[in-house]
Formats: structure tokens, sequence, C-alpha cells
């Protein structure tokens, strides 16, 4: 498997730290994670239409509401 050095900021460090252990993984798996999306919007964003990846909450009433975004470059 290929390897990645990052160089993070401290505050993105410590935001994969809280989701790794929020979600019992580890960072690198988290980086994992987050790449899956981030590959997936991108697909998406090249599709004709230019779709992307939705962030939605479900209403009471089992309705979808949208509340954001992924949107790959």
């Amino acid at each position: 498997m290929p390897s990645l050095t990052l160089n993070l900021s401290e505050e993105i460090d410590d935001a994969l730290n809280d989701i790794a252990k929020r979600n019992g993984i580890t960072k690198a798996e988290a980086i994992r994670r987050a790449f899956a999306l981030l590959v997936i919007a991108d697909r998406e964003k090249q599709k004709k239409g230019g779709f992307s990846l939705g962030i939605v909450r479900e209403r009471d009433d089992h309705t979808l509401e949208a509340i954001g975004r992924v949107v790959g470059h």
C-alpha cells in the first residue's frame, strides 16, 4: 500500500484526533475515509450536470433537508 507524509495544522490534527476517538478508528483510517468522500464528490462533479455529494438531515416527517455539500475540485 502506498504511503503519504502530510504536514497538518494543529487545528486539523486536533480535529482528526477527535474524529478518530469518537469513531473508534485511527487517524489514518479517518484520513482514508475523508479521501474516499473527496473521490466520490469529484466523480459526481465530473458527470454531466455537475452533481455534488450532499449532506442531509432527515426530518421528523421522513423528508430530507439538504444542509451542506462536499464539492470535488
